[in-house]
């Protein structure tokens, strides 16, 4: 254990005196002096060990003020504003992926169904126009009756993939929430 003034220190860990002030406003833990006519005392390994700890602590993000908020207007706090900040976003654009993923089993299944709807559709379009469609002589009409059909026949099929997407969600956010209070119930086991 060495005892060292601060101009000693800061050539210790090749920092300038300035860094080693700045560092003992900020809590670096020293004895003694200070003052005027008094030296101030640094014991490297209390200095270095606190050092170290506020590193970590700076870079696991626990470096904070006494309410629990970073320290505003200062670098580490700045930094860790701004790691927070980047955690979040990635918590949001991950939560967004995850809305936004589906199985392919689920795919499959799913363009089955769709599929399945629209052939049936179109396949009973003859059956539902013809009579209708015989009886207008004038081209233009029986396009315009057709075209109205088939735009039905779209807007179902649309409503049913809409349908498709919120049973899905529903269904993922209760499989997810069974899966968490599974995962608490081995806790026990």
């Amino acid at each position: 254990m060495a005892y060292v003034n601060r101009n000693e220190f800061a050539d210790i860990l090749g920092k300038s005196p300035k860094w080693v002030a700045n560092q003992i406003d900020s809590g670096l833990p020293v004895e003694g002096g200070g003052s005027r006519g008094k030296a101030l005392v640094i014991n490297t390994e209390l200095a270095i060990n606190w050092l170290i700890e506020r590193e970590v602590k700076r870079q696991v993000g626990e470096l904070q003020g006494p309410n629990g908020a970073p320290v505003e207007g200062t670098k580490d706090g700045e930094e860790l504003l701004l790691t927070m900040a980047k955690r979040r976003k990635a918590d949001v654009d991950a939560a967004k992926a995850e809305q936004s993923v589906i199985d392919l089993e689920d795919v499959g299944q799913f363009l089955y169904a769709i599929s399945a709807l629209y052939g049936s559709e179109l396949n009973s379009l003859g059956a539902r126009l013809a009579s209708e469609v015989a009886q207008i002589h004038e081209p233009a009409m029986c396009k315009h009756r057709i075209d109205s059909e088939c735009r039905r026949v779209r807007a179902a099929t649309a409503e049913r993939l809409r349908g498709f997407v919120a049973e899905y969600r529903s269904q993922q956010r209760s499989d997810s929430g069974c899966e968490a209070s599974e995962e608490c119930s081995d806790l026990g086991d």
